[in-house]
């Protein structure tokens, strides 16, 4: 649980909070996961461990575990007197089975689980090799428990819709109403005594209830709290901020979202991108910091890493600055890379092709700022004789897109605090059928310090691994990190102690408070 915003008195008890933000796809979040979808039912489930923003795990309901020498057993000791919402007991039997269901389902994720079991108050996991982001998995949202008395009561479809004794965690708020389409009502647990060690307060929650009303549009959530209509808007846009600061009622909380930065993931399995000068040509023949000043008003940072500063086990500041914009440079190279001749639009071509660079995105992967970025970008890239072209699609058609290899450039960004995403990003064999790997990177030295990081617990390896990984990534220009996004939230003045979470979104609204 992360650092709070700057509480002006003490706290006090009751109110109820209006928070406008997006919709979760299903409250049975092991059944329809996205991160909107862990966000807003963070509040409802609790996890086995509790992770810092400084990358340190903390007791949750497990109040103690231990890691065996070779890394591959881990022993959790649960916490006596947690109960679901539903007043079954939140036991180690219950954790095995959520954690089975979560190996069964998920496959748990890509974890090389080999058993679990469960003995009086102990649960056991055994690792087929050792992995060391299993304790920050096991801290994510995703992996709250659900009451396994619901799981066998109701079905995927009862479960995903939710509602009053169907959504059974053992969080500190509870579902009081659903309605699909419009909002989630959530109620104080008064039962609640397990919060984890790192939150600010013990006991119950402050206040009374949650109001999660859901509105697609940034302008619409962020107006709502202007007007007083709500107190939290989530997903703020950068175009909103001086309208925000002008308020004198609302203050602008935001912190920087820790995983892999906005970036172009570069596919070098075919022409051009698999010769590193047109690589380099793209990293350095645009104004990225320009560009980012101009469109994100200061809500982001020019990236120069493969991850971003707010990953705490990994991040190397010594690449910060260490290419610049340099046209004529960049055009140098694409002539040395046989593409010196230009057609009548100006565009280089090479065999009777035009130097072509199609760039997909999901439409979730996208935003406002992102859209203007890639039209300034466009622009550069054809003043340097370049032929930019980003398609923005549903996630269907960029699925179908990415198992066909059609395409050039992926561009979104990474959210975790876990710097273990680069595996999944450039590891040779994690192509999309399994993870990320949207370059088609194969890399001997960056596997094998890709593998280093993952194998050890030792944190101060594992930041030596990751900073081994970063070096290779960047001098092979394997991908072209963009800009370091910024989360934004606009929130009504009496609101006190909003959190973050490691992956840059709102956290938890247990140590949440109404001033009077």
């Amino acid at each position: 649980m992360p650092v709070p915003s700057v509480a002006q008195d003490k706290p006090q008890v009751g109110g109820t909070l209006r928070v406008v933000t997006y919709e979760p796809l299903c409250l049975d979040q092991i059944e329809g996961t996205s991160r909107n979808t862990q966000t807003a039912l963070q509040s409802i489930y609790d996890r086995l461990v509790s992770e810092s923003l400084d990358g340190k795990f903390h007791p949750w309901i497990a109040d103690k575990w231990t890691i065996s020498d070779d890394q591959l057993t881990y022993a959790f000791t649960i916490r006596d007197g947690v109960k679901f919402h539903d007043g079954t007991p939140l036991d180690a039997e219950a954790v095995r089975f959520n954690l089975k269901r979560w190996l069964d389902v998920k496959k748990a994720g890509g974890v090389p689980i080999e058993a679990i079991s469960a003995s009086g108050n102990i649960v056991t996991v055994k690792l087929s090799r050792a992995y060391s982001p299993f304790l920050h998995d096991l801290s994510e949202p995703a992996q709250g428990f659900i009451s396994p008395a619901s799981i066998q009561k109701y079905s995927k479809e009862q479960r995903c819709a939710g509602g009053p004794g169907i959504t059974a965690g053992s969080g500190p708020f509870k579902v009081l109403s659903r309605t699909a389409g419009r909002d989630l009502v959530l109620e104080r647990n008064d039962d609640y005594n397990w919060g984890p060690k790192d939150a600010i307060h013990e006991g119950k929650a402050y206040l009374d209830k949650v109001e999660l009303r859901f509105l697609k549009e940034d302008s619409v959530r962020v107006g709502a709290v202007e007007s007083n209509q709500a107190d939290i808007a989530t997903g703020v846009p950068a175009i909103s901020i001086e309208d925000i600061k002008a308020k004198p009622h609302l203050k602008l909380l935001q912190a920087q979202q820790p995983g892999i930065p906005w970036s172009f993931w570069l596919n070098q399995s075919k022409a051009p991108l698999d010769d590193i000068k047109i690589r380099e040509a793209l990293r350095i023949g645009a104004d990225y910091a320009g560009l980012i000043e101009a469109v994100f008003l200061g809500t982001a940072t020019p990236a120069y890493s493969a991850l971003t500063p707010a990953v705490a086990t990994g991040y190397d500041a010594s690449f910060e600055k260490a290419w610049t914009f340099d046209v004529q440079k960049a055009k140098t190279l694409l002539d040395e890379a046989g593409w010196s001749k230009t057609d009548s639009e100006g565009f280089r071509v090479k065999d009777g092709r035009r130097l072509t660079l199609r760039a997909i995105s999901a439409a979730p992967w996208t935003n406002q700022q992102r859209d203007l970025f890639a039209q300034g970008l466009k622009a550069a890239f054809a003043s340097i004789g370049i032929d930019y072209v980003r398609d923005v699609v549903d996630f269907g058609t960029a699925d179908t897109r990415f198992k066909a290899n059609d395409y050039n450039i992926v561009d979104t960004s990474q959210a975790a605090s876990e710097p273990n995403l680069l595996y999944g990003a450039f590891y040779s064999t994690e192509t999309w059928d399994k993870n990320t790997n949207w370059g088609f990177v194969k890399d001997r030295d960056l596997d094998e310090a890709l593998a280093a990081g993952l194998a050890t617990t030792d944190r101060e390896k594992r930041i030596a691994a990751y900073k081994a990984a970063q070096k290779i990534i960047a001098e092979k220009v394997y991908l072209i990190p963009i800009a370091n996004p910024t989360v934004l939230l606009v929130v009504n003045n009496k609101v006190q102690d909003v959190t973050f979470g490691t992956s840059g979104q709102i956290g938890s609204y247990y140590d949440v408070w109404l001033s009077k």
